[in-house]
């Protein structure tokens, strides 16, 4: 087999023309000679034997050029047709290298089955499938693969499917819990299946299990650091984090050189507001790993988080120099400038950052700029130029655009970029809706109500969009009817929103029904006290005669919203004397004397709020 082997690699330098007559030469050899000769016994023990006729060889060179001409699917089809046939070792291990090139799981999956056919105490391969089981989620045949790779005397990582737990749905937690349960009940003395023990029942949130499994495991072993970060893990989730930072400050004494619980413990002490106490654990992990560029990274925030501005700003600018971690890096350098009031230096920098978690925020916050700049203009180039790039998420750039645009007050431009947006997605709920809203505030109801019909029309639960067509047709027109209609379905899809009660409440007044429309204001207002519920609150209460109650809450809110158009409207209208006393408030003199006037003519009083209604 060596020596095949070596014939392989040999002919994969030929070019194609020459691989066509080696093979010729060879097909004429094999079939006098092949069908009756065995391959040398110098061949690994490993390897079974096999007859080297023209078509195994034949396969076997396809693959090879087709490796070399970059064609991997007709390598791994003849690579796994030829392991198949002679279930030799090394073939099956390069048809397993070429499933892994082309990720074709299932393919891996057979050849990794093969494997330990063929060789039964093969470590390597009982880990393969190890790790394709838990992939298909067959975690049952997982964890017999990891018994077995135990009985052999190997490393089993049999920490592998209780880390990638984590991220599973609850009903695969559990089952993943159960396996390991029953496996450390069979070794109970093995600390690495314990610790994985507690490490799922940690995924599971079962902090006091995950404990109750790990103290002993750290009794008989403290030299375990994996088990050590655990439990400071552990108690963090618990929320004891006093006790979860002096454990891994005990803990991090002991083991200084281990990067997972030098960065939990920095991230713990960031917390509890003990910056330079965590820039100096980054600091102690930077000497021990110098290369490390996350904790380079980790280190500049914090530095940055402890006002270390010019420090923090040094070693971003490292970061990118290296190329290490660039986006981030520019990142925090834009935040920097813009802090300071360098805005076209921070427009520059946030540009710069071209992916990653920080890119969505670092493309509105420059487009957010150039608009202060009053640079719309280039903004709304940049943003046509970023949908034509592939990968782009034009939808979330329409609606960028669009917002950027209202808070400018841009009406126009908005209006065209609304249009345009929803010729690309005529369906999305979200341009609909803001179309709708717009043309709500310009007077145009016809077109309002035609983009809230069509929402209703893709999704008939809409309530939100159900709830801004009865309110409005409650508010602007006298459709009052339809108009409770459509609030009623609403509020059947959503009984406790705040704006729908609110709805309902004033759609009740404007249908004369006062006292059933206080109930629902009155539940509104609990839930959220803005300008608009204050307003209508106000003015049922006022109807009702309860002029006290509706002055308190008007006054109440308008001190947190003075400029909020309907509530400045309902009071002016109804009670205009109020926004004097508001804008004119007595002195203290006066208060005493009004108090003084009030006791000796009244019987002093409780200060009236609003009480609710009896349904």
């Amino acid at each position: 087999m060596k020596a095949l082997l070596k014939l392989i690699l040999i002919s994969s330098l030929f070019s194609l023309s020459a691989c066509s007559s080696l093979m010729k030469a060879k097909q004429s050899e094999t079939d006098t000679t092949a069908s009756s000769e065995k391959l040398s016994s110098e061949t690994s023990p490993e390897y079974q034997d096999f007859d080297l006729n023209k078509d195994t060889l034949y396969d076997l060179l396809v693959a090879e050029v087709a490796v070399q001409r970059q064609e991997f699917n007709i390598t791994l089809l003849n690579y796994i047709q030829q392991a198949r046939m002679t279930r030799d070792l090394g073939v099956v291990k390069r048809a397993v290298n070429a499933a892994q090139y082309m990720k074709d799981m299932e393919a891996i999956k057979e050849m990794a089955i093969l494997w330990v056919d063929i060789k039964p105490d093969s470590i390597p391969a009982h880990q393969l499938l190890t790790y394709q089981y838990s992939l298909s989620r067959e975690y049952e045949q997982a964890m017999q693969h990891i018994e077995k790779i135990i009985e052999l005397g190997g490393d089993a990582r049999v920490d592998g499917l209780a880390v990638s737990s984590s991220a599973l749905p609850l009903e695969d937690k559990e089952a993943i819990l159960l396996l390991y349960q029953s496996l450390y009940a069979k070794y109970p003395n093995n600390h690495e299946i314990g610790y994985s023990y507690a490490l799922t029942q940690r995924n599971l949130k079962e902090y006091d299990a995950a404990l109750e499994i790990i103290e002993p495991i750290l009794n008989a072993a403290p030299e375990f650091e994996a088990a050590s970060v655990l439990k400071a893990n552990v108690l963090y989730d618990k929320g004891q984090l006093e006790e979860a930072i002096e454990y891994a400050g005990d803990k991090f004494d002991d083991f200084p050189s281990n990067h997972n619980l030098g960065r939990l413990y920095a991230t713990m002490l960031i917390e509890n507001k003990q910056l330079d106490d965590a820039e100096e654990v980054f600091y102690s992990l930077l000497t021990k790993y110098p290369q490390a560029s996350r904790l380079k990274l980790s280190h500049a925030i914090v530095m940055l988080e402890n006002k270390k501005v010019e420090e923090a700003s040094a070693a971003f600018e490292q970061l990118i120099d290296s190329n290490q971690h660039a986006n981030e890096a520019y990142y925090y350098l834009a935040r920097i400038a813009d802090s300071q009031g360098n805005f076209n230096d921070a427009i520059d920098l946030y540009q710069k950052v071209s992916a990653g978690v920080h890119y969505e925020v670092s493309l509105e916050r420059s487009s957010f700029l150039m608009v202060h700049n009053e640079q719309q203009d280039e903004m709304l180039n940049r943003l046509a130029e970023l949908r034509k790039k592939p990968g782009a998420s034009p939808l979330k750039l329409w609606l960028l655009e669009v917002k950027l645009l209202s808070s400018a007050g841009e009406t126009d431009r908005m209006n065209a970029s609304l249009n345009a947006a929803i010729q690309a997605f005529p369906e999305d709920d979200q341009l609909l809706y803001a179309r709708a809203m717009n043309r709500e505030a310009d007077d145009d109801l016809a077109g309002m109500e035609q983009d809230l019909r069509k929402l209703i029309e893709l999704n008939p639960n809409n309530a939100i969009a159900i709830n801004a067509l009865g309110y409005t047709l409650a508010d602007r027109t006298d459709r009052t009817q339809e108009a409770f209609e459509l609030i009623q379905k609403a509020l059947a899809l959503k009984p406790n929103n705040p704006a729908i009660l609110d709805s309902m409440g004033w759609v009740l007044y404007r249908l004369k029904q006062n006292k059933e429309a206080l109930v629902f204001l009155f539940k509104a207002f609990q839930q959220f006290q803005d300008g608009e519920v204050a307003a209508h609150l106000g003015e049922v209460l006022w109807s009702l005669n309860q002029t006290t109650e509706a002055r308190d809450v008007w006054s109440n809110v308008l001190r947190k919203y003075p400029e909020h158009e309907v509530l400045l409207e309902t009071i002016n209208r109804l009670d205009p004397e109020l926004l004097i006393i508001i804008e004119n408030p007595p002195t203290e003199d006066e208060q005493a004397t009004n108090k003084e006037t009030s006791s000796a003519s009244t019987p002093e009083t409780e200060q009236v709020t609003p009480e609710a209604p009896k349904e």
